[in-house]
């Protein structure tokens, strides 16, 4: 009797074992999925940042045919709006007809 008593405990405590592994898969999974999302989600931000800043360049080349000489002149003459708190952006401009150098980058750190 004690021989199946033991062999039972034993189960018993493989079955936990085995229950708190599946467990403990199953977070790191979820972590995982979640800071993937957050990444992604981070990233589509930062496009649509950029997209905004080249949407009203090229308004402003189609109404004034020159693209406009500084983001500063969008904010004020096209309604674009930039969040200089989480981003950094970089606009370099070529010549009046050609497209401007658009960049957007996420701020890190300290301002």
């Amino acid at each position: 009797m004690r021989r199946v008593f033991r062999a039972k405990k034993t189960n018993d405590a493989l079955k936990v074992t085995s229950f708190s592994a599946i467990v403990v898969i199953a977070v790191l999974f979820v972590y995982i999925g979640v800071g993937s999302l957050d990444s992604t989600q981070e990233q589509r931000q930062l496009e649509i940042a950029q997209d905004a800043i080249v949407r009203a360049a090229v308004q402003c080349y189609a109404l004034e045919s020159r693209y406009p000489p500084s983001l500063q002149y969008m904010v004020d003459n096209y309604g674009l709006t930039l969040d200089e708190g989480k981003y950094v952006y970089h606009y370099r401009v070529i010549g009046s007809n050609m497209a401007p150098e658009i960049q957007v980058f996420p701020r890190t750190g300290g301002r």
